[in-house]
């Protein structure tokens, strides 16, 4: 257990060295529009915006990072069934390494009402969909 535990420190150790500097603080547009219930019905058109989703796990918590924060996490968001770009944030906050999907809008989108759905996926399984229908005016 000793040594699952070195070995575990030493990914997180290399995933908050190497990681950050190459996917870290990657520039958003716009205010973040979340998929979740809290996320709103209603956005001003032509506005810019961003969508960002992924994992996060405590940054002792080699488990976590192991699977929620390698190649195996991944998430995929669509704009009215069409996949829309990403690239990947990684971020680390507090002691919370995150590894987010950031989609950015700067244009903002054209009125009319719009469904998004953000695919959450684990080696390959979906874990989570969430979807928000939204109305631009």
């Amino acid at each position: 257990m000793r040594r699952f535990l070195a070995i575990a420190g030493c990914i997180a150790a290399v995933l908050v060295a190497a990681l950050p500097a190459a996917a870290n603080n990657k520039p958003t547009t716009g205010a973040p529009i979340p998929l979740g219930p809290l996320g709103p019905t209603s956005f001003a058109a032509d506005t810019p915006f961003h969508i960002e989703h992924g994992f996060t796990c405590d940054l002792g918590d080699a488990s976590c990072i192991k699977d929620q924060i390698s190649g195996n996490a991944d998430f995929d968001l669509y704009l009215d069934g069409v996949l829309q770009p990403s690239t990947v944030d990684v971020d680390l906050i507090d002691g919370v390494l995150g590894k987010r999907h950031l989609t950015n809008y700067p244009s903002g989108l054209p009125a009319g009402t719009y469904t998004f759905v953000g695919v959450h996926s684990l080696n390959g399984t979906v874990v989570l969909t969430r979807t928000k229908t939204i109305t631009f005016s």
